[in-house]
């Protein structure tokens, strides 16, 4: 008796985390649970097979030398035979048509980020290099991006980017997993006197207002002097962990901010259930106001009211007053009179946070993301 077989699925980045939230948690996750066979090539400190995903790690490796990686990603990729092939990496648009054309399967670009703003706002490198760079990828990019099967955006300010490049395209906002959204109503019932704890999670780096946080933060304990500052991402560019704490270390902070350094995903409840407040403090940057932060979701889902910066990517979730504060962006007093507001009304800070949930639980699940990647990889496929 013939029994067919799990058609195969290949994802593969040479620069995000093999337990990136997105293509972990919620894409490789979901089509594993709904019949396909995942192979996931990223970077990771081993091979090994993780609910049923099976993973081949890879080196992280500097920038400049990322470019070694690709033989051996296309060499993994052709050898799991897959029957669709799923990246997430600007620089993978160089190689992936190789790949269509070698083995003759479909091959779908995954874009997370704006990449043309966010390349104007790296201030690592030089201005008018990033300037340049971007200019090329406003051109490049969409016209690369055609010579894939169909493509999957994280927002749709990025899709419009993309608007005339005639392909099977869909949209998968970063919405929560219903576990994660359960967990987080379970976890945060019963922590009616939480500490004075501000969270800000995600990568800390100058662009996403690093320096900004501690300026803020500093006015909120002037004035809350047992306020805390939890920072729970990893630094970019890792040099810069040094730049914050000699800050830190000036303003007699050291004792008030505690910093965890990268953590998994499914680590990151146990910071959430911690703090009374989820901080979005990033400045007015043309990416930012496209953008939408992760993170707001993640604080929702544990109760937390939120201080954002008043952005367009953030209005539609956070509404002033109600389930959080937006507040002028670059404005470290706006930010830091939200902050203390709220951390000396602990009863209106309680209200706005199951205010927060919700929204969260009633609006934004991951669960209808998942229908539209499925419907999407069999129009693909059929296509």
């Amino acid at each position: 008796m013939y029994v067919q077989s799990k058609p195969r699925v290949c994802i593969f980045s040479s620069v995000h985390h093999a337990l990136d939230n997105r293509i972990f948690y919620r894409e490789a996750r979901s089509l594993s649970n709904n019949g396909y066979q995942v192979t996931l090539i990223a970077v990771h400190d081993r091979s090994e097979v993780k609910v049923g995903i099976d993973i081949i790690g890879l080196h992280r490796l500097p920038r400049w030398q990322r470019p070694r990686l690709w033989y051996t990603i296309i060499k993994f990729a052709l050898n799991t035979n897959a029957d669709i092939y799923h990246f997430h990496d600007l620089e993978l648009l160089l190689i992936s048509p190789i790949l269509r054309m070698i083995s003759g399967k479909p091959v779908i670009y995954d874009i997370h980020e704006a990449n043309a703003d966010f390349m104007e706002i790296k201030d690592e490198l030089p201005y008018l290099f990033r300037i340049t760079v971007a200019w090329l990828l406003r051109l490049l990019e969409p016209t690369l991006a055609r010579m894939q099967s169909g493509l999957i955006f994280a927002d749709d300010e990025i899709a419009a980017n993309f608007q005339k490049v005639n392909l099977p395209k869909t949209t998968l906002f970063n919405f929560p997993l219903r576990a994660f959204v359960e967990k987080g109503t379970k976890e945060s019932m019963n922590n009616y006197h939480r500490e004075p704890i501000v969270l800000y999670l995600g990568s800390i780096k100058q662009e996403r207002g690093s320096r900004f946080m501690i300026e803020a933060f500093d006015q909120v304990f002037d004035q809350v002097p047992g306020a805390k500052l939890l920072l729970v991402g990893p630094f970019t560019p890792i040099s810069h962990e040094v730049e914050i704490r000699n800050e830190l270390e000036h303003r007699g902070l050291k004792g008030a901010v505690s910093i965890t350094g990268s953590v998994q995903f499914e680590d990151i409840g146990g910071y959430l259930k911690q703090a009374a407040i989820g901080w979005i403090p990033w400045p007015n940057y043309t990416k930012h106001r496209k953008n939408i932060p992760t993170k707001v979701f993640e604080y929702m889902a544990y109760r937390l009211p939120v201080v954002s910066s008043d952005l367009p990517s953030v209005q539609p979730f956070i509404t002033n007053g109600i389930n959080g504060f937006l507040v002028t962006p670059n404005d470290s007093t706006a930010h830091a009179n939200a902050i203390i507001n709220l951390l000396k009304q602990p009863m209106t800070a309680l209200k706005m946070g199951n205010r927060s949930l919700d929204i969260v639980n009633n609006n934004y699940s991951w669960d209808e993301m998942e229908k539209r990647l499925l419907t999407f990889y069999k129009h693909v496929v059929e296509k």
